[in-house]
């Protein structure tokens, strides 16, 4: 069942347009996560929503009730909303506690009730040990845990989250990753989270909305908008992925130069361009040739651990990026064979 719902939303500024007009269901106590690189609209979508700003077209709503229309926009306060902003926005001279009971006080929630639910919450984020200490004393992990807490602690309609974790170091953003979606489960509020991370939205999302300059690209499961992206960027943004270019010669072959590739799904017009993806892992590499290996010639390698990063050209000039086992040591220039499994190439637009 949907429970916020944007059609056609727009904003410009002046004469530049920020949103392009998007539609989005998000259904009672999923958590979509908005993704896309800075400028894509993603914050301006959340900040509309919130009700920091007014639309310049299309609507927003809560059930049947209308938020925002150009013209029109419900105060943040009167929307039954709470935000968490990347800064956590705590009061420095107030305990944790405190932070945490603020919105309830606000409401003139009797004393008892505060100290119930506060109690209850700081049980959810594992931090009620540490009540009585200030933000200050509080690593940033914590602190974002305190933000989550209060915002979750006055039981919002609707919760919003922008950038969250960017503040935080590697380690804790994979923690807190982890936490968010935990809280999630635990409490299953409609929530809507913005973020460039794509690591982070695998993580924490029911469903991912690529955005890119002021559209929507794709939507849909995670797994959906990993293993069938509809387009370039789509494919790109959210997981490494090669983007091979040629010319059709049906439905499902396409010439890209030094060979022709087999297409997962009919998907081109004999005798136009098309496209493919080919994610960095699926991409085989060897030194000894096979059927359907395509010559290239090894640019750079990068061991990493646990795998080598590839780059190959081929006799064309197209470089293709791979995802090795960390034991296949190649020498750079030296002549390698390229396997692109028919599976996995995946038609997108450009």
């Amino acid at each position: 069942m949907t429970h916020l719902r944007i059609e056609g939303l727009a904003k410009s500024f002046g004469q530049t347009a920020v949103l392009g007009g998007i539609d989005l269901d998000v259904a009672r106590g999923e958590l979509v996560c908005l993704l896309g690189p800075s400028g894509c609209g993603k914050t301006t979508t959340l900040r509309l929503v919130a009700g920091f700003m007014e639309p310049t077209g299309g609507r927003i709503l809560v059930g049947d009730r209308v938020l925002s229309e150009p013209g029109r926009a419900l105060p943040p306060e009167k929307r039954g909303m709470s935000m968490i902003f990347q800064s956590y926005a705590l009061w420095p001279h107030m305990t944790i506690f405190d932070n945490v009971a603020y919105g309830l006080a606000l409401r003139k929630v009797p004393a008892a009730d505060i100290a119930a639910r506060v109690g209850r919450m700081l049980d959810a984020v594992r931090l009620s040990h540490l009540a009585q200490r200030y933000p200050a004393e509080l690593s940033g992990g914590q602190q974002q845990r305190v933000a989550l807490a209060r915002a979750l602690v006055v039981e919002p309609e609707i919760l919003l989250l922008d950038e969250p974790l960017s503040n935080l170091d590697a380690a804790l953003r994979e923690e807190m990753r982890f936490e968010v979606r935990r809280l999630h489960d635990e409490f299953r509020y409609t929530t809507v989270y913005v973020t460039h991370d794509q690591a982070e939205a695998m993580t924490t999302a029911d469903a991912i909305v690529v955005m890119n300059q002021g559209r929507i690209e794709q939507a849909g499961s995670p797994e959906e908008v990993y293993a069938r992206p509809r387009s370039a960027f789509a494919a790109t943004f959210l997981g490494g992925a090669n983007i091979l270019s040629g010319i059709a010669r049906d439905a499902l072959h396409l010439d890209i130069g030094p060979a022709t590739l087999r297409c997962a799904e009919p998907a081109f017009r004999p005798g136009e361009r098309g496209s493919v993806c080919v994610r960095f892992h699926e991409v085989l590499v060897g030194a000894s040739p096979s059927a359907e290996a395509i010559p290239a010639r090894l640019l750079r390698q990068t061991f990493l651990g646990a795998t080598r990063d590839l780059v190959l050209a081929l006799a064309n000039g197209t470089q293709v990026r791979a995802t090795a086992p960390p034991d296949l040591a190649l020498p750079p220039g030296g002549d390698v064979f390229v396997t692109l499994p028919p599976a996995r190439c995946r038609p997108v637009s450009a």
